[in-house]
């Protein structure tokens, strides 16, 4: 049987990162981050090594916005699991850059699953959201 593999969209984030470090020790996964052509690299320096010579995890460009680009990660990594994390996560941001953020989060989100219907029906899909979505949980709520 082949090896499984997972897509992590937004792995150059910090939960991203962190996750392909977890997954990279306790499974034998093949790991396909997706990242935007201008994100910063810097969290990934743990594993830099690793995607440099090919061991178990490789990145492919793509950004939520772009359709085409969303396809291609998808139809060339065929993952068997899928964390999507990927998205505009910065609060002051969504309510400067609404209809941006609209694009990046709801419809990237779209794009993801309907490349995911017609390239990876089976997988596994986990989607990500922040905390700051629902606001400050009082105390005896958590």
């Amino acid at each position: 049987m082949a090896a499984r593999s997972a897509l992590i969209t937004g792995i150059t984030g910090m939960v991203g990162s962190h996750l392909a470090e977890f997954l990279l020790e306790h499974t034998d996964w093949e790991i396909i981050g997706m990242c935007r052509w201008r994100s910063p690299l810097e969290n990934l320096s743990a594993v830099a090594g690793r995607i440099n010579s090919g061991d178990r995890i490789s990145l492919l460009y793509g950004d939520l916005r772009d359709t085409l680009s969303i396809q291609n990660v998808v139809a060339r990594s065929k993952p068997d699991y899928v964390f999507h994390l990927a998205a505009q996560s910065f609060p002051r941001t969504s309510f400067d850059a609404p209809l941006d953020t609209m694009d990046t989060n709801v419809q990237g989100t779209v794009r993801v699953l309907d490349a995911l219907r017609e390239h990876s029906p089976k997988a596994i899909v986990h989607v990500c959201a922040s905390s700051e979505a629902f606001g400050r949980v009082p105390p005896d709520k958590l």
